[in-house]
């Protein structure tokens, strides 16, 4: 019907696919010193038209995404049974890991980068791949952070990082059929961790408060002996500014850390959450994070007010100490 918008199909490819498909990869194949290396995707395995053709028939999984005549991008993958010999990096994995699926190539046309095309090829055969884990290999060097980004939504690991022949290292990544209960139980540890570590903060902070106002008022009565008593006073001042100094730098630290815990603590909550949200979960601790303007939700502002406040109580302590001793 006119007017009406064509749909992103993903469909098996056969011959009719093959030219889009090798001018497809000619698109995306590693120029040594191309600027697109860090930002881009991009494929180092140079497959001429009779190697896509053969696999055609031998991969278990070879699709297109497709909308009207256009074929906007490709997978290509095949389990470990279909591995060449000259396949060094697919090898070493075979002899570690044992039965897998590796996506050998995915590629998609620039003018349709990041619109979701590889998600759904992805996705495809995710949804039916179930009897082994799923690997891809992606050139580290220069770091592709796109690629790392993506791959962590889809709920792939990184398993090991390789260096092939070729010189171009490697970060292999694992996909295995994911396990709700697993999932649950994990998550219920991250955000209970998390509330730990934030709990702690705060009970550090509320001791320092006990120890700060112990201090000072000992300095009070110390200031408030007679003038007989004046040199002692002067010398218990300076012990017990010293100490209050001391305490104000520890905690200071202390919650420092404590407050780069709390955050790596969040991160794995909101890690899980994404991946959780991928299927069918909600974002609870991660909710509105990546929304413009909201960046604060990631970096705990409180944690920093934290830190400063016995940095300045420390600051009040210096300032006493040397009033004690240029007194």
């Amino acid at each position: 019907m006119a007017g009406v918008e064509q749909r992103i199909e993903i469909v098996r490819a056969s011959e009719e696919h093959l030219g889009a498909i090798c001018a497809l990869a000619e698109s995306r194949t590693l120029v040594p010193g191309d600027p697109r290396a860090g930002r881009d995707g991009f494929l180092v395995s140079a497959f001429t038209e009779d190697v896509y053709r053969q696999r055609l028939a031998s991969a278990e999984h070879f699709w297109v995404a497709v909308k009207g005549p256009d074929v906007l991008g490709f997978l290509l993958a095949y389990s470990d049974g279909q591995v060449e010999s000259d396949e060094w990096l697919n090898n070493r994995i075979k002899t570690a890991l044992g039965q897998f699926l590796v996506i050998k190539q995915i590629c998609v046309a620039h003018e349709v980068a990041r619109k979701g095309v590889a998600s759904l090829l992805y996705h495809h055969v995710l949804q039916q791949w179930q009897s082994s884990p799923v690997i891809a290999a992606v050139v580290s060097d220069p770091p592709n952070d796109a690629s790392t980004g993506f791959h962590r939504k889809l709920g792939f690991e990184e398993l090991t990082r390789l260096t092939p022949p070729d010189g171009m290292p490697r970060m292999v990544w694992v996909w295995r059929k994911p396990r709700e209960s697993m999932l649950q139980a994990q998550y219920g540890i991250a955000v209970d961790l998390y509330k730990h570590e934030d709990t702690t903060n705060w009970h550090k902070l509320n001791n320092f408060f006990y120890i700060t106002a112990a201090l000072a008022a000992g300095l009070a009565v110390t200031l408030g002996k007679e003038n007989e008593a004046e040199e002692y006073a002067k010398s218990l001042g300076v012990i017990i500014a010293v100490i209050g100094l001391l305490t104000s730098l520890a905690f200071s630290q202390m919650l420092r850390f404590g407050r780069r815990y709390l955050l790596s603590r969040k991160r794995a909550a909101m890690e899980l959450e994404e991946y959780m949200a991928w299927h069918g979960g909600q974002r609870i601790v991660g909710r509105e994070a990546g929304d413009a303007g909201m960046g604060w939700l990631r970096s705990s502002p409180t944690g920093m007010i934290m830190i400063a406040l016995p940095s300045l109580v420390g600051v009040c302590w210096a300032v006493l100490l040397a009033m004690f001793i240029w007194r």
